[in-house]
């Protein structure tokens, strides 16, 4: 399953993390992000060498309004703890997989 993280634990996690880390930014009363969830579960368990996180933006919000995320589910590609990428909306199962398999080798 992909770590539930708070605000306060997003640099440890995240901007100081040596790798790539995909970070869901979601809500339980957001529609397509309880459709994103179960895919990128999938993801987690199709590709262990990254990692692959959640946000509560419900809970948890200082993080969402410092990247200045205004729409959810928002996915953001850290690479060596920095943004290299955003997956904003619902996104099918290949279209995540083809998403992901763009960091593997790099």
């Amino acid at each position: 399953m992909a770590k539930e993280i708070t605000d306060s634990q997003f640099a440890a996690e995240v901007t100081e993390h040596k790798g790539v880390a995909f970070v869901d930014f979601w809500a339980p009363w957001c529609g397509p992000c309880v459709m994103m969830s179960p895919i990128f579960e999938k993801m987690v368990q199709k590709f262990p060498q990254i990692k692959f996180l959640k946000i509560n933006t419900n809970e948890y919000s200082e993080q969402a309004g410092k990247l200045g995320i205004t729409s959810i589910p928002c996915i953001i590609v850290f690479k060596e703890g920095k943004e290299a990428e955003r997956l904003i909306g619902f996104r099918p199962e290949p279209a995540m997989e083809a998403a992901v398999k763009k960091y593997l080798s790099n």
